[in-house]
């Protein structure tokens, strides 16, 4: 099992991305940029951000014992262009929530989110050690969903009228996948 706490953790992506652990220096105006922005932030529950509340929030996961915030950064520029997150990482249930935003909109319609979601899935279940990743959606968001089946995910619940977006309610559809593995 790896230790939580190994802040050089490197995810290699083939050779579009790689992802890294998150540092406060990680927050930028570009990074508040795609919280501020209303198309990125569409299906976010963040919809504005300054640079000195993204470091807060970088070092809250930064030193959380339950957390894994990783930034994907593109090669071979090396530039910061979304995030994917781990939490909590719970290894006594032997499960992991995720979650991830491309915030740079030249990066959308590649197929990134796809290779980082699958990358990262593998890496938790051959790494961590963990039986099973899950995740909310909500139902408007049809992009992400592909992407989460794309992935190997499923839908295993679904609750009604969960999120009040912009005044319209959405179903929050809940998604796993497990470690076939182990």
């Amino acid at each position: 099992m790896i230790n939580l706490f190994n802040y050089s953790v490197v995810i290699e992506g083939g050779g579009n991305f790689f992802l890294k652990i998150l540092e406060k220096e990680n927050a930028t105006p570009e990074y508040c940029n795609w919280l501020n922005d209303s198309v990125v932030n569409k299906y976010l529950e963040t919809k504005s951000a300054s640079v000195n509340e993204l470091r807060k929030y970088i070092v809250s996961k930064f030193i959380s014992d339950k957390s894994l915030l990783f930034g994907i950064f593109s090669k071979p520029d090396n530039n910061h262009i979304g995030n994917i997150k781990l939490e909590p990482v719970d290894f006594e249930k032997s499960y992991a929530t995720m979650g991830i935003i491309i915030g740079d909109k030249k990066y959308w319609g590649r197929g990134l989110a796809t290779e980082v979601i699958c990358v990262l899935a593998d890496w938790v279940f051959d790494k961590l050690g963990i039986k099973e990743v899950n995740l909310g959606v909500i139902s408007g968001n049809k992009p992400a969903i592909r992407v989460y089946e794309k992935c190997g995910f499923v839908k295993y619940r679904i609750d009604k009228k969960f999120f009040n977006h912009n005044g319209q309610l959405f179903d929050c559809i809940y998604m796993r996948k497990i470690n076939t593995k182990i």
